[in-house]
């Protein structure tokens, strides 16, 4: 009995030990969190979005990270958390369909690639990312780029109080309007940050930036823009709060010019999004980093699609557009179709 009793109090301290331990590192702050990040020396890094846009954030990182000496290995994983290439996060009938979709994207990148940070390049999956389960139990980082976005229209709008802004952005995150919220709570007034959801669009730069299709929602979104507002002599910009419209913002530019006017500047978050990863603090603790770079897709990526976000992203990372042709195809890494309904093959 009384080693019944001893075996019963040993296990229950080493639960108590075990779950004293997990909840300390729950509570853990984003800034504890950035810390143990850079405390160590291998890193595998994951930045996500549904679809390739953040492929140019993804991009950006890979170029960078091997010449600051930030860390002596990096793996850089690109996840594509797209169901199906003919169903994606703006097309599901719900927001608890989107989710519970995101969620199991997300298990899937634990489980699969154990990252050490997560990089959300998605506006649209960074703001339904704090509704999900991950968002509450994560014991790593997780950027999202929604912050990054809110950040340079503050920055740009300090310096001319009477601009306006015109958000361009995916339906669900027009929807959840959580740039306009996140300025206002700094001050800023609401009714000059105007949006505009651009349905259909990312899926059209993916199948060819400069295609007539593309050009076509351009300008249909361009014309409904400048319908809310009348830009006489008050500075405006244009916030691109997709990850995909960077890669065609001169046809942005062109369109507006098209219809006589001509934004202060179009702001465009991607390019800043991975800048807290190069404080000074952090670089030159290593001679050298050996980067090795992956792409992950769970729908098959046409042919097509590759070559056209490639030349693009080639620009500014040969070694990501490699990466890209070399994609590691992985279907069924996380559940969808009982959720959303849909039977795509």
């Amino acid at each position: 009995m009384r080693k019944f009793i001893f075996s019963f109090l040993s296990l229950v301290l080493i639960v108590y030990s075990f779950s004293g331990c997990t909840t300390q590192q729950k509570q853990l702050s984003d800034s504890e969190k950035l810390q143990q990040f850079f405390a160590k020396e291998h890193v595998n890094i994951l930045i996500t979005d549904s679809g390739l846009g953040g492929l140019s954030v993804f991009a950006d990182l890979a170029e960078r990270i091997g010449q600051a000496g930030i860390f002596k290995e990096v793996t850089l994983t690109y996840f594509n958390a797209q169901p199906h290439l003919k169903s994606g996060y703006n097309s599901m009938g719900s927001e608890e369909q989107k989710i519970e979709v995101f969620e199991n994207a997300l298990d899937a990148m634990q489980q699969n690639f154990k990252p050490d940070i997560i990089l959300i390049a998605c506006n649209t999956l960074s703001v339904l990312f704090p509704e999900t389960k991950y968002s509450k139990l994560a014991e790593i980082p997780v950027v999202g780029v929604v912050e990054t976005g809110v950040d340079l229209i503050a920055q740009k709008v300090k310096a001319h109080q009477q601009a306006s802004v015109i958000i361009f952005a995916t339906k669900t995150t027009v929807k959840k309007d959580a740039h306009r919220e996140m300025l206002e709570k700094k001050g800023y007034d609401k009714s000059k940050l105007l949006t505009q959801a651009c349905p259909k669009l990312a899926g059209a730069i993916e199948r060819g930036s400069q295609s007539e299709e593309t050009k076509n929602l351009v300008d249909k979104y361009v014309k409904l823009a400048l319908k809310k507002f009348e830009p006489v002599k008050d500075p405006y910009f244009i916030s691109f709060n997709c990850t995909h419209y960077g890669y065609i913002s001169d046809l942005f530019k062109h369109t507006f010019e098209k219809y006589g006017s001509s934004p202060e500047e179009i702001l465009d978050p991607n390019p800043y999004m991975a800048n807290f990863m190069f404080e000074r603090d952090y670089q030159s603790r290593y001679s050298a980093t050996d980067v090795h770079l992956m792409v992950v897709s769970q729908p098959e990526l046409p042919s097509d699609r590759i070559e056209s976000i490639g030349k693009l992203i080639a620009q500014t990372s040969p070694a990501t557009y490699d990466a890209l042709k070399n994609y590691k195809f992985t279907p069924e890494l996380f559940e969808w179709r009982s959720i959303t309904g849909d039977s795509y093959e």
